[in-house]
């Protein structure tokens, strides 16, 4: 997702030479990664190389965990919340001003490197290994990200987990990335990634800290109101004959993750609504203000950006799929916006713009026919 700000001209629709950044950061394709002990070649994807670890992840979160005298449950439940255990290529999220995707942000540990923010730089420090090595490669990664979060801990390491809280949240831009990663401790967590292994996060007993939240802001009665930085949306007061379409984005990150890119003064992006993958909503712009999404101007000022953690090659989760289609069903009732896919249409369908977003992991079929089940 990008939007018409941060050098883009206002009236246009986003250059190719941007998208084509945005590009070649898809899907998440055969996500994995380079252990240090050495990579194996898998071919590549336009410009993409992958590489596939030879040692467990299992293992090089133990060994970042005992290295850097960091609780090994918590570095798996940040990995978890970042990317889902997945190892994205760098290009998945360089940094590109104005769009969503390129925060800077890399690796399972999502080591950020931006203009105001170099948590990679800092890793490369702290570990010894090259900046491209700590993007690259799996294992390099998780020891980097260790390393930060040891830092920031301190020297008076905490006795429990509980006592890590405040160390994530300045590790991961916040309380709501806290949160997240706390609340997947709290409750556990399990997948087989692209690499064919398959890992648990047992339940942890952690507290769970919950964040006031300003719920009477939000236009939609499920919503969590989680405003977007004011300069990353234009106020405008749209009714229902200026809302004609409802745009389906995936984020290629965390809800934590995306909502903080919005609260980002330097960001320049925004969507109206924020959907997780266990069917949690945040509202960060008003209904009746303009989200800068689609990366056409005159396109933003006619629709209502629904932004879903994940990335482009996983499948949306059942809590998603009715989360989302609810919402998207408020929205259709509210400004008179039929349920069929001209109206209710993928980033890509914007016209103009070059992207696979939602990406393959989006049934838009099935999406439709629960918009009309709860409408």
């Amino acid at each position: 997702m990008s939007s018409e700000r941060f050098g883009t001209p206002p009236d246009e629709v986003m250059p190719t030479s941007r998208i084509n950044s945005s590009m070649r950061r898809r899907d998440f394709l055969k996500l994995s990664g380079a252990g240090l002990a050495g990579a194996v070649l898998l071919g590549s994807t336009s410009d993409r190389v992958f590489a596939q670890t030879r040692s467990s992840l299992k293992s090089e979160f133990q060994t970042a965990a005992t290295k850097y005298k960091v609780p090994k449950g918590l570095l798996m439940a940040m990995g978890y919340v970042n990317t889902l255990w997945e190892m994205p290529p760098p290009e998945a999220s360089d940094y590109v001003p104005g769009d969503i995707h390129g925060r800077g942000a890399y690796g399972i540990m999502q080591l950020v490197q931006n203009p105001w923010d170099d948590a990679l730089g800092r890793a490369a420090n702290l570990t010894g290994l090259p900046e491209e090595r700590l993007k690259t490669e799996r294992a390099a990664n998780i020891l980097g990200g260790a390393a930060v979060l040891a830092e920031i801990a301190g020297d008076d390491r905490p006795s429990d987990l509980n006592g890590w809280y405040e160390a994530v949240a300045d590790y991961g831009g916040g309380e709501l990335y806290a949160q997240e990663v706390f609340e997947t401790l709290n409750r556990g967590a399990s997948a087989t990634i692209s690499t064919g292994e398959s890992l648990q996060l047992a339940p942890q007993e952690v507290e769970v800290p919950q964040i006031y939240t300003a719920q009477g802001s939000a236009d939609y009665g499920r919503a969590v109101w989680r405003p977007a930085y004011r300069g990353n949306f234009a106020q405008a007061n749209r009714g229902a004959p200026m809302i004609a379409f409802i745009v389906i984005h995936i984020a290629q990150g965390s809800y934590s993750g995306t909502i903080n890119w919005f609260q980002n003064p330097r960001a320049n992006v925004s969507a109206h609504y924020v959907v997780g993958r266990r069917g949690s909503v945040a509202q960060c712009v008003h209904n009746e203000d303009i989200a800068w999404h689609a990366g056409n101007k005159r396109f933003n000022r006619k629709s209502i950006g629904i932004e879903h953690a994940g990335y482009a090659s996983k499948r949306w989760t059942y809590s998603m799929y009715h989360a989302s289609a609810k919402l998207s069903a408020y929205l259709c009732k509210r400004f008179n916006i039929p349920v069929n896919r001209h109206y209710i249409r993928g980033h890509r369908s914007v016209p103009g713009v070059v992207t696979r977003c939602p990406g393959r992991g989006f049934e838009k079929h099935r999406y439709l026919r629960l918009v009309r089940r709860y409408r």
